[in-house]
């Protein structure tokens, strides 16, 4: 068995191989001098990926029963992990070092002194992206991938790694559940199959903590391989009878409306006593519990059953499901309340979304801070300028805040309606993140959007018709496109009109007129919301 232990400079991988007692070691860095007659780093990257070639064939040709070398997939933008790298392998590790503590190491680091300047941010965004990267390399070869992230902690590691060697693997333990679940749902009676996950999307809790009342901190990091699930087995080994409170968990209706009269099976990485007494309770069709199901188990799952020639569709909540909804022909997040904090830098496109269309309104929080800014906000405060704009950017920060507790902001992009949106969607944007496009739609055509989430902003919405006009042109070219709306303020008729997207907005209004350069309100015509934010409304006084 040859086993690849990465991570970044600095993590700790030769410290952490020469831990590991009855294997053969290798140090890529001294055989890759050596296959360059100790020239390697003097080098053209042609040359130098050559010899790293031949170092896999010399890998491939030792014969020792279990072989270990570091390696690395990238130096910064530099990509050095060729196709042979990931065919020589069995087994990937990756070695995760929090990102303070690598810049510490690297810092006094003689032999990494050119990494001694980047930033903690640039290690962690440098450190995700290979981890990421190299995650997907070992999917699309069917072989394990394992994250460690307690490097100083090598006991536990040293455990896993003995069971990896004896058997242990996520892409074998998937493809025997994708067997059970074919053998549930046999090809020549069904055509697709629903893969569920279990808490937080068939059903509303968590049911560990529920139940339990458990807590754990193994999967910080989001990165669910078989080592953290590995871990979080040891934690729930001994936890005794399921209790009462079992029966309090409820029902995701708006999944199982989608799953009525469908073959499904729900995959929890949860105690598996809970969901047994879960099917008893609620008749579940079929049940796979277990906590060493991991996200990479899952995702073999989906590419295994999809391989024996199944539709598979899947819906989950976070990052535990992502690799699956990913992998099936169709996938579902349900976001519930909030989006799992898991999922909050993750690009979903390409997944369907499922939540509470229902409206929001920031002003039934009863806050103090908001009701003075929308005071500030209304047609007949007389406060015009820079105090309204200031007033727009506080309240669109804090709608921007609730839009991002159940969106994500990765891959979305705010589309900001000049002239009168624009402090607004600057104060939504400051808050939530994403692609920012400002728009005047009088003056400008539509900008080239490649998101397929957009929150449209405006600072007023009246009637609707140029905010569904506007729709439908985003639409034309891609109708799977979310469209989520956000506003200040929005006629109480006109927001039952918008019962098909998601409107988060500061507050309605029964007041309805046609704005104009002018102070007060007079008949059908009042100060537009623009030229107050530009302090050129014409007064008399």
């Amino acid at each position: 068995m040859r086993i690849a232990i990465y991570g970044l400079p600095g993590s700790g991988k030769t410290t952490l191989i020469n831990k590991i007692p009855g294997i053969k070691a290798i140090s890529g860095r001294q055989e890759l001098e050596r296959l360059s007659q100790g020239k390697f780093h003097d080098m053209c990257e042609d040359d130098k990926k050559k010899i790293r070639i031949q170092y896999t064939k010399y890998l491939f040709e030792l014969s020792a029963d279990v072989i270990v070398s570091d390696g690395h997939y990238s130096f910064l933008d530099n990509i050095v992990f060729t196709p042979n790298d990931g065919d020589v392998y069995d087994v990937f590790f990756y070695l995760y070092c929090d990102p303070s503590e690598l810049k510490n190491r690297l810092s006094v680091s003689a032999k990494n002194r050119k990494f001694s300047s980047l930033s903690e941010e640039t290690i962690r965004q440098w450190q995700e992206f290979e981890i990421e990267s190299l995650r997907l390399e070992c999917h699309s070869r069917n072989k394990d991938f394992y994250v460690i992230t307690d490097n100083n902690e090598s006991t536990a590691f040293l455990e896993f790694f003995s069971e990896v060697i004896h058997g242990l693997s996520a892409t074998e333990y998937a493809r025997r559940i994708a067997k059970m679940i074919c053998n549930l749902y046999p090809k020549t009676e069904h055509e697709e199959i629903f893969l569920v996950d279990g808490d937080k999307t068939i059903i509303e809790q968590d049911s560990f903590r529920l139940c339990y009342n458990g807590k754990t901190k193994v999967f910080d990091g989001d990165y669910y391989t078989g080592y953290q699930s590995y871990l979080f087995s040891k934690e729930v080994a001994n936890l005794g009878p399921v209790p009462d409170s079992v029966n309090d968990i409820s029902i995701n209706d708006e999944v199982m409306k989608m799953l009525h009269g469908k073959c499904y099976v729900i995959l929890s990485s949860g105690i598996s006593s809970v969901w047994n007494r879960l099917k008893e309770l609620w008749n579940f069709t079929g049940v796979i519990a277990d906590p060493k199901i991991s996200a990479d188990t899952k995702y073999y799952i989906a590419k295994f059953i999809k391989a024996a020639g199944y539709q598979v569709k899947a819906i989950g909540d976070s990052k535990n499901d992502y690799y699956m909804l990913k992998e099936a022909d169709t996938g579902y997040i349900s976001l519930g309340k909030r989006i799992s904090r898991s999922l909050l830098a993750t690009n979903l496109d390409g997944i369907k979304l499922i939540y509470d269309k229902s409206s929001f309104l920031l002003e039934r929080e009863c806050d103090s801070d908001i009701n003075n800014d929308i005071l500030i906000c209304k047609s007949n405060s007389g406060i015009n300028g820079n105090r309204l704009a200031s007033a727009h950017i506080r309240l669109g920060q804090k709608l921007g805040t609730r839009i991002a507790s159940l969106f994500p902001a990765r891959n979305t992009a705010v589309l900001v309606l000049d002239r009168g949106g624009r402090f607004f969607g600057d104060g939504v944007y400051s808050s939530f993140g994403g692609v920012f496009y400002p728009f005047n739609p009088s003056k400008e055509h539509i900008p080239d959007i490649s998101q397929e989430r957009i929150i449209i902003v405006d600072s007023v919405i009246n009637s609707g018709k140029s905010v569904f006009k506007l729709i439908a042109d985003l639409k034309s070219n891609n109708q799977n496109r979310e469209i989520i709306v956000a506003t200040n303020v929005i006629q109480s008729e006109s927001l039952k009109l918008f019962s098909d997207y998601k409107v988060f907005a500061v507050r309605t209004s029964d007041n309805s007129f046609v704005g104009e350069r002018q102070a007060l309100q007079t008949g059908k015509k009042g100060p537009d919301t623009a030229d107050r934010l530009f302090n050129i409304i014409e007064r008399g006084f």
